[in-house]
């Protein structure tokens, strides 16, 4: 795994990833605490308290294994969105993927992929990273078939994880390899 100098910015086609800003922090707080956006994708018990979501942003700022960006549209200036490598380890040239688009209106609008795509490349190519892992839980279906259309493979189910609705659901373990992700660039060039 490579250490670069701490990118800033990002560019994908109609997204770009940023280093977080505090003055986004409330905006985060707002995602962070929706019944949905926890639903879908949080581990928590509960949504999270807006003093709880600048602590882990502040964090983030220094932590060597986060590297986080805000998703942001093309041009804009409020983001739409997070996307952070996780639990970046050098030993294993590996991180894990969390994504989140805030609001509903800037779902299913090729977005959040983009910003996959884009973080995927700064992952394989400039971190040189070997693999690239996430959970998602079982009720997610846009969520997992976005990962399958980008090359993410099923590896693992971890059964009844998650609480939700009064009903434990499992969480799908998937990931992708560098070699993975190069072949299918390669194939999606030709």
């Amino acid at each position: 795994m490579r250490t670069p100098k701490r990118t800033h910015r990002l560019v994908g086609e109609g997204v770009e990833l940023r280093r977080h800003e505090r003055a986004n922090y409330p905006l985060y707080a707002r995602w962070y605490g929706d019944e949905e956006v926890w639903r879908l994708t949080s581990w928590m018990a509960e949504p999270m308290h807006r003093a709880a979501v600048e602590r882990l942003f502040e964090d983030r700022e220094v932590s060597s294994l986060d590297d986080s960006f805000a998703i942001h549209e093309e041009g804009e200036e409020e983001p739409i969105g997070i996307i952070s490598l996780m639990n970046l380890s050098e030993a294993n040239a590996s991180a894990d993927l969390s994504v989140i688009v805030g609001e509903a209106k800037d779902r299913d609008r090729g977005l959040g992929t983009e910003a996959i795509q884009v973080i995927l490349r700064y992952a394989f190519e400039d971190l040189g990273l070997n693999r690239v892992g996430l959970s998602v839980f079982e009720f997610n279906e846009a969520a997992i078939s976005t990962y399958e259309n980008l090359g993410f493979q099923r590896e693992g189910r971890m059964q009844g994880a998650v609480r939700r609705d009064g009903e434990y659901h499992d969480a799908i373990l998937m990931r992708l390899l560098a070699s993975e992700w190069r072949q299918r660039d390669a194939d999606n060039e030709s």
